[in-house]
């Protein structure tokens, strides 16, 4: 019998909407991402291992990674409207 474990992140989404991106320069969606570590056995997340990381910033059309003060005064709705 095999038995398959290990430790991996975990990623969650804390919330979304729009923002003009610093790389692509046009209003993009974005994500806000927290991740945390996790002993994972045969693939699923058991116990956590590690504290939650700083929230991050990620753009959905670049893939690029911010930190959350990117945010600032450049925040949209969903529908495009300001904040």
């Amino acid at each position: 019998m095999i038995i398959i474990f290990g430790t991996g992140p975990k990623e969650k989404i804390e919330a979304e909407g729009k923002f003009i991106c610093p790389k692509c320069n046009i209003i993009n969606k974005y994500l806000v991402k927290t991740s945390r570590m996790y002993f994972r056995l045969f693939f699923i997340p058991i116990i956590p291992t590690e504290e939650k990381t700083e929230p991050g910033v990620e753009c959905q059309n670049c893939q690029r990674f911010y930190d959350i003060d990117v945010l600032e005064g450049n925040n949209y709705y969903l529908d495009g409207t300001p904040v």
